[in-house]
């Protein structure tokens, strides 16, 4: 009878070691299989080897390197609302880019889709302290990352419109998209407001592309908290990831280099 008691009991404890393991395993905390990768993320078109090569030789073999088409599971706690403003997210970059977004069925880690080599995917979740990424490379066979996505900016406080360009922004910032104001010429273009925290020194302000500093500085770019537009951003995504459809654009001529015209400079003449 006690014996009985006793195996039935080993087996219970079994089945929480197994279930706490997958749920850690899941959560990307079990360092031996995931290792977290907080790096900046860089770019490469699959039709040219070497450009990534090249890009390799510049910031270092263990960077990140991105495609321009990424499969994606979103997680099943987003509701109906936060999903469709994510997808809309993805479509509005879409027709504005070549990079695509292509939602898939949501699986488990264990499922064999997710263990696919050579099949790279995202996983998309909601945090309520951060917006953020990271690459996690499982058991060199596949790569996952995580796109934690801010709850505030999925918040009914904000509607539809608002809620879709905060999640555009943290999209195209795990693209290897950065802030214009940490350009390393943005002093020549703003001037810090007094009492306003000094801008990172040299040393902690991210990485640029080239193919981002070689177009002028834009006031206007989505990751300008200030009823910002986004067509120079969409310039700089595509000669990122698919210059070749960028066809011929001055990068002398933009909204910090010709002057603007008064929209009602006629009135009153």
């Amino acid at each position: 009878m006690y014996k009985i008691k006793f195996k039935f009991l080993i087996i219970i404890l079994i089945l929480i070691c197994i279930f706490t393991f997958l749920t850690l395993v899941e959560a990307g905390i079990v360092k031996r299989w995931f290792r977290r990768q907080l790096r900046g993320a860089r770019f490469v078109e699959k039709s040219l080897p070497n450009r990534k090569i090249r890009i390799e030789r510049e910031i270092g073999e263990n960077a990140t390197v991105r495609a321009f088409h990424h499969d994606v599971y979103l997680w099943p706690s987003l509701d109906d609302r936060e999903k469709q403003i994510i997808r809309a997210a993805f479509e509005q970059i879409h027709r504005r880019t070549c990079i695509k977004f292509n939602e898939l069925d949501y699986k488990p880690w264990y499922h064999a889709e997710r263990w696919a080599e050579g099949k790279p995917y995202i996983v998309i979740r909601k945090s309520k302290k951060f917006s953020g990424y990271s690459d996690n490379n499982i058991e060199n066979v596949n790569r996952r990352s995580l796109i934690y996505l801010s709850e505030k900016s999925l918040s009914t406080e904000h509607n539809t419109n608002t809620s879709r360009g905060l999640i555009m922004e943290q999209l195209v910032k795990f693209m290897g998209f950065r802030e214009e104001f940490l350009r390393p010429d943005a002093p020549s273009y703003i001037q810090p407001i007094a009492g306003n925290k000094r801008p990172p020194g040299p040393s902690s302000s991210p990485a640029f592309a080239n193919e981002q500093l070689m177009w002028p500085f834009d006031p206007e770019s989505i990751t300008v908290s200030a009823g910002a537009r986004e067509w120079w951003d969409m310039v700089k995504l595509n000669s990122m990831f698919c210059p070749s459809q960028v066809g011929y654009a001055d990068p002398r001529m933009g909204p910090c280099v010709v002057p603007r015209k008064p929209r009602n400079s006629n009135i009153g003449n």
